[in-house]
């Protein structure tokens, strides 16, 4: 991949982590969360800190009932190798997507 290339990718139902390669930047700046059981977390390799945890859909109305208006909107996760998505959860599939900032 290079700079400006799109991100996309699920995270499954297994406990799952995005973690870009050495050197490498990615924006996460959509997630697409549609059920509350399992939660999205930044990860250093030894400490968790919550990201997302209930029901959402960054794209949503902000009527919508997975919406928590205006929270989700205007936010990214900024991922590095040492710096990253997890999912330690079993349950939920997860969409991100965003792009490639730095090679």
């Amino acid at each position: 991949m290079a700079i400006g290339d799109a991100v996309a990718a699920f995270l499954g139902t297994a406990a799952t982590t995005r973690q870009p390669s050495s050197g490498v930047e990615e924006q996460i700046s959509a997630i697409v969360k549609p059920a509350g059981t399992d939660r999205i977390v930044m990860y250093n390799g030894s400490t968790l800190l919550s990201f997302i945890e209930n029901a959402v859909i960054t794209s949503d109305d902000a009527n919508g009932s997975a919406q928590r208006y205006p929270g989700d909107y205007n936010q990214a996760a900024m991922l590095t190798n040492s710096m990253y998505l997890q999912k330690p959860g079993t349950t939920d599939r997860i969409y991100i997507g965003g792009v490639q900032t730095n090679a």
